[in-house]
């Protein structure tokens, strides 16, 4: 071979390397491209779902904070009415004890038993319509509970109320009054224990 088809040859495999280093280059360069590419897909994909779950964490809390406060409202509400209905149970027990007093000899007059008993039971029907709205909010465990105590309350009107058909009749008063106590007595209990297990329910959910 002469010299000038050596210098050809090799300016040729010059060039050769300089395209072939130039295309390694290249495609170095778009590999390493997508790679970046890729993980910064990566990335704003991982951001995009960190958002969307403090978003769900959001409502979550907030759909959370909301049912606890219709929870809470329908306690407080159910419980302020049958603390309604015991105090007009002992409103009407305390007219009736100076009822038979008076019936033993005590001079004036006996008091008006009618309108605080008709009262008392305008208290027990609103109690069914609080216990209605109660069973909205609450499990069916809690929803028997209330309606136990309910029951609780209803047999404690109705003996108050013999109470004070037996002191109009003027029937032996001592056995209404008996079961009038009784009654009262576990009324005053079964609500003390529902609003205590109404108290753990709300701090259970907090």
């Amino acid at each position: 071979m002469d010299q000038g088809a050596a210098a050809i040859w090799a300016a040729g495999i010059g060039v050769g390397g300089v395209v072939i280093t130039a295309g390694m280059g290249w495609y170095a360069a778009r590999k390493a491209a997508a790679a970046q590419m890729k993980a910064a897909q990566e990335t704003a994909a991982a951001q995009v779902e960190a958002a969307l779950a403090g978003v769900r964490e959001q409502i979550s809390g907030q759909h959370q904070a909301a049912l606890w406060q219709v929870r809470r409202e329908a306690y407080a509400t159910y419980l302020g009415q049958i603390q309604a209905v015991y105090m007009g149970i002992l409103h009407l027990t305390s007219l009736c004890m100076v009822a038979i007093d008076h019936l033993g000899g005590v001079p004036g007059e006996p008091p008006n038993l009618a309108e605080p008993r008709q009262q008392l039971l305008d208290r027990f029907t609103d109690l069914y319509f609080r216990e209605s709205a109660l069973h909205l909010a609450v499990d069916e465990a809690e929803a028997e509970q209330a309606e136990a105590l309910r029951r609780l309350a209803g047999r404690a009107v109705e003996d108050v109320g013999d109470l004070v058909e037996a002191i109009y009749t003027h029937h032996n008063v001592g056995p209404p009054q008996d079961a009038s106590e009784i009654s009262r007595e576990e009324l005053a209990r079964g609500i003390k224990e529902w609003a205590a297990n109404a108290r753990s329910k709300l701090r259970m959910t907090d």
